[in-house]
C-alpha cells in the first residue's frame, strides 16, 4: 500500500493512493493508523472513498527522526577528512524541521551553504529496545524519502551539527510510505537527487556499509524506538560540499530526491529572515 497525509480545505487526514487517485482511510493521522497494527492496514486497504482537491502533507511528522551518517563508501571516499566507518553513526534531525512534499526549504539569513542528501528512510511501526538484527525488519512499518538538508557552515563551525543540521523545513519527507510488504526487497533499490533536473546523485541502497536492520539493532542497543519514529540509512556520494567547486542550494532552486518504487520527493528553495 502506499500510504499519505493529505489536507484538503478543512479536511485533513491519511489517504492511501490508488491509480492516481487519495481515498481517505477514516484516519486523522498516521500515528494512529500505524497503532492500529494489522487493524489499520486492512482498514486502510478497505477505503473507497475519494478526497477531491488534496495538497500532500509530509506522511508523517516522527516524534524523533534519527539518521545514519556515512553510510555509504562512496560519501567516505568523497569527504577528504572522513575515514571508513567500521560501526553506525547517528544524529537526530527534530520534528520542527519536517515538511511534506512541495513545501518551500527555506534558508535561514545565518547561512549560505545549504546542502542535499537523499537517503531511504524507515518508518518506524513495533516499537523496541535491544532488537535483534534478525529481527528489526519486522518493525518497519514502511520506507519513504527523506532530504537530509545541512546547513554545511554552521555544521562544520565547532561541529554544531545539532544547528546545522535542523534549521526549520531542513527535512523533507515523503512523498508517499510504501509499506513494508509493497516495496520489497530494499536492497534492489536506487537512491538519487538532482538539483534544477541536473542528477547530483546516483545509486543503488546495495552500496550501503550497514543494512538497515544493522542500523535498527545498533541503535536500539542504547536508544527505544517508538512507533512512527524515523530512521534514515545514510547517502551517497554527490552532495555539493564535496563538490569541485562546491554546489549549494539558492533561493529559486528546485531539489528532488528520488528512491525507486517510492517515488519523487520534490522542494522549491528559498531565502529566509
Amino acid at each position: 500500500m502506499r500510504l499519505v497525509t493529505y489536507i484538503a480545505g478543512e479536511r485533513r487526514g491519511v489517504g492511501v493512493r490508488r491509480d492516481g487517485a487519495i481515498l481517505d482511510t477514516g484516519y486523522p493521522d498516521m500515528h494512529a493508523l500505524i497503532a492500529d497494527g494489522p487493524a489499520g492496514l486492512e482498514r486502510a486497504a478497505a477505503a473507497t472513498e475519494e478526497v477531491a482537491g488534496a495538497t500532500l502533507l509530509a506522511p508523517i511528522r516522527p516524534g524523533k527522526t534519527l539518521c545514519s551518517g556515512v553510510n555509504y563508501a562512496s560519501h567516505a571516499e568523497e569527504n577528504p577528512g572522513a575515514t571508513m566507518p567500521t560501526e553506525p553513526f547517528f544524529f537526530s534531525k527534530l520534528p520542527s524541521a519536517v515538511i511534506g512534499p512541495g513545501a518551500p526549504i527555506v534558508i535561514p539569513r545565518e547561512s549560505t551553504l545549504a546542502d542535499y542528501e537523499v537517503e531511504l528512510a524507515m518508518v518506524i511501526g513495533t516499537g523496541g529496545r535491544r532488537i535483534r538484527e534478525q529481527d528489526a525488519l519486522d518493525h518497519i512499518f514502511g520506507w519513504t524519502v527523506f532530504d537530509d538538508v545541512s546547513a554545511r557552515d554552521i555544521q562544520f563551525k565547532d561541529m554544531q551539527i545539532t544547528l546545522g543540521k535542523n534549521p526549520d523545513t531542513f527535512s523533507p519527507l515523503g512523498p508517499e510510505i510504501v509499506t513494508a510488504d509493497e516495496l520489497g526487497d530494499w536492497s534492489t533499490l536506487r537512491v538519487s537527487s538532482r538539483l534544477n533536473g541536473q542528477v547530483m546523485q546516483d545509486a543503488p541502497t546495495s552500496e550501503m556499509l550497514f543494512s538497515p536492520a544493522r542500523l535498527i539493532a545498533f541503535l536500539t542497543e542504547l536508544i527505544t524506538l517508538e512507533p512512527g519514529d524515523v530512521v534514515t540509512t545514510g547517502s551517497p556520494a554527490g552532495v555539493g560540499c564535496f563538490r569541485d567547486p562546491p554546489v549549494y542550494l539558492q533561493p529559486g532552486d528546485e531539489i528532488t530526491v528520488s528512491v525507486d518504487r517510492i517515488g519523487d520527493l520534490t522542494n522549491p528553495v528559498e531565502a529566509g529572515w
